[in-house]
């Protein structure tokens, strides 16, 4: 339990900042996400968007068609394959992601004042470990119980 409430509290406050630093955009917490990767993935289809973020379907595509119509995001019919879309960054995307980045990086050095730089590196590397370990988790079949870790990294492919 102790686990989930302080992920949970460090999320939640986190994102509280967060769109205090985002609101002069007109973005919220919920967004910054959307442009950094279309932004680092010109193109990218809807579906590998979601194979990226781990993100609902449905929440994705509400998401994509506020961004887009707020002009940071443009979806076009994949030239290749006529069923997908590809989505691309506006200049107002481009624009907003690097104030997006400068804010994500502060209240990551905020947050990890006092680290040792192997510190925060394993830090890091375990709280990405620890969130991949939860993903793997919700898709398993039955018992929750049931796997060794080595089950959970295969099938999170790390």
């Amino acid at each position: 339990m102790i686990l989930v409430k302080w992920l949970s509290i460090a999320e939640r406050y986190s994102k509280i900042y967060l769109d205090r630093l985002l609101a002069p955009l007109g973005l919220n917490s919920s967004q910054h996400m959307y442009i950094t990767v279309i932004c680092r993935n010109p193109g990218i289809t809807q579906e590998e968007f979601t194979e990226l973020t781990y993100l609902n379907p449905s929440n994705i595509t509400r998401a994509l068609n506020s961004l887009i119509r707020s002009g940071f995001i443009s979806k076009e019919t994949d030239p290749k394959d006529r069923r997908k879309n590809c989505l691309y960054p506006t200049a107002k995307a481009y624009e907003a992601n690097r104030q997006i980045l400068d804010a994500l990086d502060y209240i990551k050095d905020t947050l990890l004042d006092g680290y040792s730089p192997s510190e925060k590196e394993l830090f890091l590397k375990i709280l990405k470990e620890t969130a991949l370990r939860a993903v793997a988790l919700t898709s398993q079949k039955g018992d929750p119980h049931h796997g060794t870790n080595t089950d959970i990294s295969k099938s999170i492919g790390t």
